[in-house]
């Protein structure tokens, strides 16, 4: 699918390219990787594209406060790189809390703080 959407942009004149990462464990062992869309738009704005943004965010035992934040996510990500960085702040540190509180889910703070602060990026219209 990446190679597609990248064709179509190439196409219609954007300068995209699918970009990959992977980070190892010690002893060479590959134990991540990830791939999105880098888009340099013609006024040198750099846009940033995860076909499968959501997914990329699941993690085992989250608490009711981190599976309420994520339907906040969209599927498929469009937008600058520094709302990518805010989005990915809020939920790094949403993500610390639910692994901190060890409930499997159970816990139930108020994160009010936590799901304002992603909706205003998600209301912004950046994904």
């Amino acid at each position: 699918m990446f190679f597609v959407v990248e064709a179509f942009l190439r196409d219609k004149g954007y300068n995209a390219a699918i970009s990959k990462t992977k980070w190892e464990k010690s002893g060479g062992v590959t134990v991540g990787n990830y791939e999105f869309i880098d888009v340099v738009h013609s006024d040198f704005k750099r846009y940033f594209i995860d076909l499968d943004f959501a997914s990329e965010f699941v993690i085992a035992r989250p608490t009711n406060i981190y599976e309420n934040l994520l339907q906040y996510l969209p599927r498929v990500y469009v937008g600058k790189t520094e709302d990518l960085k805010h989005i990915l702040k809020v939920i790094s540190d949403a993500a610390k809390q639910s692994q901190k509180s060890g409930d499997g889910g159970a816990a139930n703070r108020d994160g009010g703080e936590i799901v304002v602060a992603f909706d205003s990026v998600a209301r912004s219209g950046t994904h």
